[in-house]
Order: structure tokens, then C-alpha cells, then sequence
């Protein structure tokens, strides 16, 4: 284990070597591209057109990391999710980045992808300080709120944490709550959804409600443990029954914002079911 595992446990590394990092990342660059050339085909600004590029881009990379946890044996999963995120990007427009994060976090919590239960840094400095920015939202507040959700249950579940989760979810939940009411987000109105938007949720939570559940026999990244299916069970339940809650709370702009949810949902059933053939690095 590095030194950066004695700080935080939450983190996952990225290998530029490996083939399929390789491919996730050429993915993100050119759904960033993608959404760039709309953009100035729309505007014709290059200013106007960087920030929702990067946006496609994370949102993209966002896809792919949340994917890696609710399905850590199937690398297929991972492939098709980034692409379907281009896709979901152009239909919904831009992601929620904070709320796709606290998902991300939130499944990687439960799965215990690292092997590592969390430290008290992340516990008391970086998932709250991650949840007061993602709380400036409604959206991603209520997505907040499953990280909380996610930090308690980890008290729970096979191999588990120690008491200092308990007070991490209570904090992370102060957090978010002081960041969507200091934003003033919840005065702030919300929209109504468009057609593509519902449609791709809907698409997702029936994908969720669907998608099989297996035995896992990828190991953890730091401890080379075997990955516990009732972790990665309740991993992919904190994800499905989140979402819906977000959606559900926040409205139009959940179902819009977190397209990066409802792509990733589906592409694990797809995967799953076998519906689609096998394609990208392995």
C-alpha cells in the first residue's frame, strides 16, 4: 500500500498504461470534443464552448469510474457506459458533477472496491468538504444525503467499519445541508423535465430493477481481498434506490443532470443480459 492509502481510502488510481484506462480516457477526450464542436456550431464562441465540454468530459469519466464499482468483473460494462455517456450528454445536456460524484463515492463505499475501510480524514474532511460543494444543489444534496446513507450502512455490512462511519454520515449530512441552504438552491425553483430526459431515467431504473446480481471474483485494488457480494448488492441498491430518490426529491433537473446514472444502469444490464456484443479492451 502507498502513502496515499494512509490518508485517504477512497481514492482509486489511474494507469495510462493500461489498455483499459486507455480507451476511458480517449472516450472522455472525445465526448468533450463532441460536445465542443455542438457548442460552437450553436454559439460560434470557443469561451462559451470550454465549459461544456469539460463538463461531457467528466461526465463521461464519471460513467465509467461509477460503473467500475457496480460491476467490478466486467470491464465490458465500464466500456459501454462511457460511450452511452456521450450519448445521454448530447440528449439531457449537462451532468450534475457534483451529484455524479457523491454516487460514485457512495457505491465505491459500499463495495469497498479499495479493500480499505474509510480513514477519518475522509470521513471528517474530505467526503463532508465533497458533500458541501455537491450540496449547492438540490440535486446534489438529496445524492449527498445516499453518500451519507452509504457511510452509515457501512457499519453494517460484511467486514465492517468502525463507529467514526456513524459520525461521518452525520457529518456529511450537516454539510450538504449547509451548502443547499446557504445557495439558496431549494428557492431557486426547478424545470420540467424534457422527453429525452425522462426517457433515459425511465430506461435506467427499469435497467436497474433488472439487472442480475453474481458473485464477484475481482480482488480489492490495495488488499487483494475477493470483492463480498452483499457489498456489491448493496452498492448497485444504493445506486438504483438514490437516483430514483434524487429524481423523485429534485425533479426535472436530477433527471437531466445525472444522465451519467441512467447510462450506467443500463449499460450493466445490456452487459449482463448479454444484449450486446463484446467490444473494447477486456
Amino acid at each position: 500500500m502507498s502513502r496515499l492509502t494512509s490518508i485517504t481510502a477512497i481514492a482509486r488510481t489511474i494507469d495510462p498504461q493500461l489498455r483499459t484506462h486507455q480507451f476511458h480516457l480517449a472516450v472522455a477526450v472525445l465526448g468533450g470534443l463532441i460536445v465542443m464542436a455542438v457548442e460552437l456550431e450553436q454559439h460560434g464562441s470557443i469561451a462559451n464552448a470550454i465549459g461544456p465540454a469539460a463538463n461531457a468530459g467528466v461526465t463521461v469519466f464519471l460513467a465509467w469510474a461509477i460503473a467500475r464499482e457496480i460491476d467490478p468483473d466486467e470491464a465490458r460494462t465500464a466500456n459501454l457506459a462511457a460511450i452511452l455517456a456521450v450519448a445521454g450528454r448530447l440528449l439531457a445536456g449537462p451532468g450534475n458533477l457534483g451529484a455524479s460524484l457523491m454516487f460514485l463515492l457512495a457505491t465505491r463505499i459500499a463495495l469497498r472496491s479499495t479493500g480499505l475501510k474509510p480513514t477519518l480524514l475522509d470521513g471528517l474532511v474530505f467526503l463532508p468538504a465533497a458533500a458541501f460543494f455537491a450540496g449547492r444543489t438540490v440535486t446534489g444534496w438529496v445524492a449527498a444525503l445516499t453518500l451519507a446513507y452509504a457511510l452509515a450502512r457501512d457499519h453494517r455490512l460484511p467486514n465492517p467499519a468502525g463507529a467514526h462511519s456513524l459520525v461521518a454520515a452525520f457529518v456529511v449530512s450537516a454539510t450538504a445541508s449547509a451548502g443547499v441552504i446557504l445557495s439558496g438552491a431549494f428557492a431557486s425553483g426547478g424545470q420540467a423535465p424534457g422527453p429525452a430526459s425522462l426517457a433515459l431515467m425511465a430506461a435506467g431504473i427499469v435497467a436497474g430493477l433488472f439487472l442480475p446480481g453474481y458473485v464477484p471474483v475481482s480482488k480489492t485494488d490495495y488488499t487483494a481481498e475477493m470483492l463480498d457480494f452483499f457489498r456489491l448488492r448493496s452498492a448497485r441498491w444504493t445506486l438504483l434506490g438514490g437516483s430514483l430518490l434524487t429524481a423523485v426529491v429534485a425533479g426535472g433537473p436530477a433527471m437531466a443532470g445525472m444522465s451519467a446514472i441512467w447510462v450506467v444502469l443500463v449499460a450493466a444490464t445490456l452487459i449482463a443480459r448479454n444484449l450486446v456484443p463484446a467490444f473494447g479492451p477486456g
